[in-house]
C-alpha cells in the first residue's frame, strides 16, 4: 500500500467494509485493535477420518464433499490425501464452496 498516491489510499479506505471500517476508525482513535486470538494449534493437514471426526460428519459424507467440489483434497502421497484444516473450519463456519 506505500506506493499508492494519497487520493488512491483515501478511496480505498472509503470503500472497506464496515468492519474494516470500524478498525480504522478505532486506530485513528488511538486504541488498538483487540490482539488477534492465537493461531490454533495443531496439524494443518488433516486425514479423512480426522477431519470427519473434527467437523462431526462420517467419512463418507466428507467424501462427498470432496467429489461436490465443496472441499478440496491435498494428495501428499500417491493415493494418499489430507484435507486443509482452515478449509474445514471455514466449511463448519457456514463459508464452504457452493456445489
Amino acid at each position: 500500500m506505500n506506493n499508492t498516491n494519497p487520493n488512491e489510499r483515501m478511496l480505498r479506505f472509503l470503500q472497506a467494509d464496515p468492519e474494516k471500517q470500524a478498525l480504522i476508525d478505532q486506530i485513528l482513535e488511538g486504541r488498538p485493535p483487540a490482539p488477534q486470538s492465537e493461531l490454533p494449534t495443531g496439524p494443518l493437514l488433516m486425514g479423512m477420518s480426522a477431519g470427519a471426526k473434527f467437523i462431526g460428519v462420517s467419512r463418507a459424507t466428507l467424501w462427498r464433499m470432496v467429489k461436490n467440489g465443496r472441499l478440496t483434497k491435498v494428495e501428499i502421497l500417491p493415493n494418499s490425501f489430507r484435507l486443509r484444516r482452515a478449509d474445514l473450519l471455514a466449511l463448519a463456519a457456514g463459508e464452504g464452496r457452493e456445489s
